[in-house]
């Protein structure tokens, strides 16, 4: 167990973190559908790769637009390796391609292409959709007439390279993608500012510091054999009393540190793990294990692990506020740092594959 020391770093969207890169989207098939990460795969003989990902279903299932935007190509021949296809761009310029949209008379598989079964009523180059509508039939046009309907469904940026849609996808289904993320994250818009701190120090159970930002680094307790480690106390910014903490959250005052409630009434899904006082010392933050927030006096919430929308996160073990008191820190148990309100990110020691941190950030 660990200490938030006093003094006083965001998470990013996607591709930060170990979160693979995702873009936030409806899932873009109504119906139930199979698929796996085929990004990248090699097609004809590895001359072209797989740019999208193959949501397999069936004959006229019903596609959605993945994002508002509008409709800036449509194919409605069906001839060359996507067939009829229809392309969505959002406001950031991002593109949506749906692939092998259906050429089949209901009940068939006989290409004849009707107008009616391709895509839905009013959609057309120019006109604007929004996340969820009903846009276009699956089927099997293109090269995919010899395989089994499916969506061929893309990402691409503004200058058209495409991102794997994996994440993306999973993500919309709530589904862990990767880094142990499985739906979009809910937490309030973050804003950074290097005001909240210039850096931090983390320190692993056997007294090891890392340093981060604009921290410096004067050593460590490596190698020493420590007694016990510290638990349990937050002192007030005026440095003439402390607050104790147990791990139901209950929380004893000594000194000028007021009394401005605690969690010891209510029923935790987890222990308290840390606690941080905001500048004023007129309020503190007490931390459960896995992540939740608990505010007191005039800290306000800005956010918790179950904000970051992750499935299971590794245990957290430490907080501390940022200087302005508009935001904090929090650390898990393999050195990965969450940054919330206008807290900065500076770095992490989750690439020394440390199993227990401690948090220190410098003023």
């Amino acid at each position: 167990m660990v200490t938030a020391v006093s003094g006083s770093a965001a998470f990013g969207d996607g591709g930060t973190n170990g979160v693979p890169g995702y873009r936030r989207i409806v899932f873009p098939v109504q119906e139930h559908v199979s698929y796996s990460d085929t990004f990248n795969a090699c097609r004809d003989g590895c001359s072209r790769r797989h740019e999208g990902e193959d949501l397999i279903g069936q004959r006229l299932l019903h596609e959605l637009a993945a994002v508002d935007g509008t409709v800036g190509y449509m194919a409605t021949d069906a001839h060359g390796t996507g067939g009829n296809w229809l392309e969505i761009r959002d406001s950031a310029g991002w593109r949506y391609n749906y692939g092998h949209i259906n050429n089949d008379t209901p009940g068939t598989d006989d290409g004849a292409n009707p107008a009616q079964w391709r895509f839905a009523p009013g959609i057309v180059v120019g006109a604007h959709v929004k996340a969820g509508q009903f846009v276009a039939y699956m089927g099997d046009s293109g090269n995919a007439e010899d395989s089994v309907p499916h969506l061929h469904f893309e990402i691409r940026r503004p200058d058209y390279t495409a991102i794997d849609e994996y994440p993306s996808l999973r993500l919309a289904q709530g589904l862990d993608a990767g880094g142990g993320q499985c739906r979009f994250p809910s937490m309030p818009e973050q804003h950074p500012t290097s005001a909240s701190g210039a850096g931090y120090w983390a320190a692993t159970a056997t007294g090891a510091i890392y340093a981060f930002g604009g921290a410096k680094f004067y050593g460590g307790l490596g190698g020493t054999a420590l007694n016990r480690p510290v638990t349990g106390v937050t002192p007030r910014t005026t440095g003439h009393g402390s607050w104790l903490y147990a791990s139901d959250g209950g929380v004893v005052s000594f000194g000028d540190a007021p009394f401005y409630g605690s969690t010891g009434a209510m029923h935790l899904n987890q222990p308290i793990v840390s606690m941080a006082a905001t500048p004023s010392g007129h309020g503190y933050w007490l931390l459960a294990s896995d992540g939740g927030v608990f505010s007191f006096g005039d800290a306000d919430f800005y956010g918790s692990m179950a904000s970051l929308g992750f499935c299971a996160p590794l245990p957290v073990v430490s907080i501390a506020a940022s200087q302005t008191g508009h935001g904090y820190w929090l650390l898990q148990s393999d050195g990965h740092v969450r940054a919330f309100g206008d807290a900065e990110p500076y770095g992490d020691a989750s690439a020394a594959h440390v199993s227990t941190v401690a948090f220190a950030v410098m003023p």
